[in-house]
């Protein structure tokens, strides 16, 4: 099932009427990131909860039967971003939220989402999925997919159509991709508004790059080894409504090594913006030249979220200024 401009339109008035979606800023005048090429910054840092997600959850819960959410809950798994969200939206809608965390994640990022009263519970990475699918099973909760659900992608396109309002000459959007929901979603609206006008390119981290393979493949992969700075764009496997969007809407999907992505942060950071690694893959790939011939294009890069410590954040400063 693929996107339809209709769908699209109709879940981007959800996104925009809630309170809990911040229309981001697409800032222009970034002249010196990519000397010869007219950068524009998506800031989707800027958003609730510091990424893209909330868009997605939004359009998902919002279709769903309040009072039975109410009684019964939701539920996801996510090392980051995605349980961020849903914690939130748990918290502000009133509903029971559990979210399915890898064993390996940051102590910190636990608190926080018991801070805002989400049920937590750490389990082995490769049991995430059969985990949320035994507590919908038993506990009848609504499944709240971290990226691989077609409401979810919807969500995130109103991001593509806010990109084509604020800047309707744009020639190339550059996307971060981890499991596809925002290159799925922002492609869907590019292509479905403007057609083949407008190109739009999916950035993965070499040492995460399912949806590369999938496009090199042809078919729905998976990565068998994960090996990246890029936290939240690593997955083992890249959707399957995603990919199917992303084969029918996107152009390319290029990859960075995560030395691009530290000068990426760096220069970013430079210019006033804190932002995740993976966050920064798109500006990323336009700095490091793999989008191909750009000179004199208008580029937006999304920069899709900012939620990173500060040791990290230190950490890659230091490696990017040697």
């Amino acid at each position: 099932e693929l996107c339809t401009l209709e769908d699209v339109i109709a879940a981007a008035s959800r996104v925009w009427g809630s309170e809990h979606v911040v229309r981001t800023p697409a800032v222009q005048g970034f002249v010196d990131l990519c000397p010869g090429v007219d950068v524009v910054l998506k800031l989707e840092n800027l958003q609730t909860t510091g990424s893209f997600k909330i868009r997605g959850m939004v359009n998902k819960i919002l279709q769903g039967d309040q009072l039975l959410l109410q009684e019964k809950g939701i539920v996801t798994f996510s090392a980051g971003n995605a349980g961020r969200a849903v914690a939130y939206l748990g918290q502000a809608l009133d509903l029971p939220t559990k979210i399915f965390m890898p064993q390996t994640v940051p102590e910190e990022r636990v608190v926080l989402l018991k801070s805002m009263g989400a049920v937590v519970e750490k389990v082995p990475s490769e049991q995430l999925l059969e985990s949320a699918a035994q507590c919908i099973e038993s506990e009848g909760r609504m499944l709240i997919h971290p990226f691989d659900d077609v409401d979810i992608i919807r969500g995130h396109a109103s991001c593509g159509l806010e990109i084509l309002e604020d800047v309707p000459d744009v020639d190339i959007v550059v996307v971060c991709c981890g499991g596809g929901g925002l290159l799925a979603g922002v492609a869907a609206a590019v292509k479905l508004k403007k057609g083949s006008q407008t190109q739009v390119i999916g950035v993965e981290p070499e040492g995460a790059c399912s949806m590369h393979l999938s496009f090199t493949k042809g078919e729905h992969s998976w990565c068998e080894k994960l090996d990246t700075i890029c936290h939240g764009l690593a997955p083992p496997f890249a959707g399957k409504a995603t990919y199917n969007h992303a084969k029918t809407f996107v152009d390319q999907v290029v990859l960075v090594t995560d030395d691009e992505v530290r000068q990426a942060v760096k220069r970013l950071y430079e210019l006033g913006l804190v932002v995740e690694a993976s966050g920064a893959a798109a500006v990323a790939a336009v700095i490091a030249g793999k989008c191909g011939a750009i000179a004199g294009k208008k580029v937006v890069c999304t920069v899709s979220g900012r939620n990173i410590s500060s040791s990290d954040l230190n950490t890659i400063l230091q490696a990017s200024a040697t």
